[in-house]
């Protein structure tokens, strides 16, 4: 197992709340190089710092920037072979078509992709329309974490249909392995096995209790993802950090016993 993770050293993680004191991840520099001693021991090269960006959190491009060549620097003092690049986690804002007509808020800036946070307790009609505000401006939608999201939970074939529209998805590491709780990890499994979920983060916010590891989801992932497991943690992630094209397999819904599509609760 030690050699299959020293190959898959080059992990890309799209979601992090590493930078310090921009939101409620990293409170300091310091648990932001504990983090990023953990990401790179787990096999991760490359980490998106993603500050919320939502009713609590809203910091501008001069806060963030300035957190992250702290960071950078800091990191590269260690010789930790870790590149950190910006980004944000969005919450659904009335302004979005505004705020990202420049490219700001995206992955890396580059104006292609954009982590977008859905509510908690459902997927509200006028979701769609935030989608679609994004995607006038040429972004594509990552949907993060919806496998704790209790809509979601209850029934996962509600992801289909966005997915089907070209909304892709992201799904929780401590999802995956039951941190979030066993309707969590249920879910995101589901999400596996249906096709429906396109990338493995962490969503990390310290150095202990919610770490910036994959190494142990995407294990376990890859029992139900077969090889696209890495695909979610390496190409996939690489690819967005990139601005370029990801084509993803076709959903599956979920079916019954009885071979029929499980509908809502």
């Amino acid at each position: 197992m030690a050699d299959a993770k020293e190959q898959a050293t080059g992990l890309c993680d799209i979601h992090c709340h590493i930078l310090p004191g921009i939101d409620d991840g990293a409170d300091s520099l310091e648990t932001s190089l504990a983090m990023c001693r953990l990401a790179v021991a787990d096999g991760i090269r490359t980490i998106v710092a993603t500050p919320h960006f939502n009713d609590r959190f809203q910091p501008d491009d001069a806060t963030v920037d300035a957190a992250l060549e702290l960071l950078r620097a800091a990191a590269a003092r260690e010789g930790l072979p870790l590149e950190i690049l910006p980004g944000a986690d969005v919450a659904p804002h009335m302004r979005l078509k505004e705020l990202t007509a420049n490219g700001r808020l995206t992955i890396a800036r580059q104006g292609k992709y954009m982590l977008l946070e859905p509510p908690r307790q459902s997927m509200p009609d006028w979701l769609d329309e935030v989608i679609f505000d994004v995607r006038v401006n040429g972004i594509g939608v990552i949907l993060t974490h919806p496998e704790r999201n209790l809509e979601v939970q209850r029934n996962p074939n509600t992801i289909v249909r966005l997915v089907q529209s070209g909304v892709m998805v992201q799904i929780t590491a401590d999802s995956i392995v039951g941190t979030f709780g066993p309707e969590a990890e249920r879910c995101a499994i589901s999400l596996l096995k249906m096709n429906a979920a396109h990338f493995i983060a962490t969503d990390a916010h310290s150095a202990d209790h919610r770490a910036p590891c994959i190494w142990d989801a995407l294990q376990k992932a890859s029992k139900y993802a077969g090889d696209y497991a890495m695909t979610m943690a390496c190409e996939n992630p690489r690819a967005v950090v990139n601005g370029e094209l990801i084509t993803v397999p076709e959903p599956q819904p979920l079916r019954s016993w009885f071979g029929g599509i499980i509908n809502s609760a």
